[in-house]
């Protein structure tokens, strides 16, 4: 099967919002707390100091720092004094990285194209403007603010650990978001270009008026599946035969290219997938043809015998040429045309002007070259 390429706009929504926002980040100062509440079940700023830092006294203090840091972040959690990893703790020593929670306003885009494995697309601090910036602003006519609830693709958002592709790699996890949100223009154009055969995707375009490309996980749909979705989209998934990986064709529906070729470009204006949606349109490129049946097959080997007569037709030439018309056939078990016959058959239908591909066959038989 010859590659396919879907493509595609993705819709791109943008807006501010206050909430809790996490970053990972390397913490290497916590991971051996961590590992001694893994170890003991429960652990303590005592035993930490005793067991860590070989001095209970003198640094239980920082013990003690370094256990409630662990419970800011969510990675232990504190009950009579004794502490307790949590599953983000046990996430945390399979990483060792730590999410660290800041509180604040930010802008968040966001596409909830289905091809995205998380909506998320970047996330920056924002400033919130003062009064009298925001009564400046009107006095010269902006825009209004326009404040909205938090919509569902934000929501879907929250508690998820991902790798925005806009945001230069940082693993971030949305924890918390206000109620509402101010919408802002998105100033992106993004597109998502997906290599099927390859397995491969990418994002590419501008994003906050800075270009962007990177790689992402593709849909785990196999390439068969996808092949088979276009195809009964069209009505062509009845012609298609897996075993010999072609397009089962009638010969007189065929071109003279798809002929001598057995190649044919299909055309999918509006190519739709279960649950991905629709794409651009796409041409696949040299799709595999094979006759329909045993009369087809016949029909299309002639015509190719009959366009390679471009020279004499010497036995030696014309048994190659004959070989190379009804290869692509052979499973149907063809009788083949002799040389003496077509030339018999070109003279019966001579006419005035015989075209030359009838003299290449009848000089040669008659000079028995």
């Amino acid at each position: 099967m010859t590659e396919i390429s879907l493509t595609r706009t993705i819709d791109v929504q943008c807006w501010n919002v206050i909430g809790m926002v996490a970053r990972a980040c390397k913490r290497p100062e916590l991971i051996p707390v961590l590992l001694r509440a893994r170890e003991r079940g429960r652990t303590s700023a005592e035993d930490v100091a005793e067991h860590l830092f070989f001095e209970q006294r003198s640094r239980r203090v920082v013990a003690q720092r370094l256990l409630h840091i662990a419970a800011l972040y969510g990675l232990v959690t504190e009950t009579d004094r004794l502490f307790s990893l949590t599953e983000a703790g046990l996430a945390t020593l399979g990483s060792e990285q730590v999410f660290v929670p800041e509180h604040g306003s930010w802008t968040i885009w966001a596409s909830d194209d289905p091809l995205l494995d998380h909506p998320v697309l970047r996330v920056d601090p924002w400033d919130e403007p003062t009064a009298r910036e925001d009564l400046l602003g009107r006095d010269k006519e902006s825009i209004a603010r326009d404040f909205v609830n938090v919509p569902p693709t934000l929501i879907r958002s929250v508690g998820r650990v991902a790798t925005p592709p806009g945001g230069n790699g940082v693993v971030l996890r949305v924890d918390e978001l206000a109620d509402r949100c101010e919408v802002r223009a998105p100033d992106a154009a993004l597109r998502l270009a997906w290599s099927v055969g390859e397995g491969t995707m990418r994002l590419q375009g501008t994003l906050r008026g800075a270009p962007l490309d990177t790689v992402l996980d593709p849909p785990s749909m196999h390439p068969e599946d996808v092949w088979r979705h276009l195809l009964e989209a069209e009505g062509l998934w009845p012609s298609w035969d897996p075993t010999a990986n072609a397009l089962l064709v009638d010969f007189d529906k065929t071109e003279d290219r798809e002929r001598e070729r057995l190649l044919r470009d299909l055309e999918f204006a509006a190519p739709t997938l279960p649950d991905f949606g629709q794409f651009d349109a796409v041409t696949i490129r040299d799709v595999p043809l094979q006759a329909r049946n045993s009369s087809d097959a016949r029909q299309w080997a002639e015509w190719r015998l009959r366009a390679r007569l471009q020279a004499f037709a010497t036995t030696e030439r014309f048994e190659r040429w004959r070989a190379e018309a009804a290869a692509p056939f052979a499973a149907h078990q063809l009788p083949s045309p002799s040389r003496a016959s077509l030339a018999s058959e070109a003279w019966a239908h001579r006419g005035d002007r015989p075209p030359a591909s009838a003299w290449h066959l009848i000089a040669a038989e008659d000079w028995s070259l």
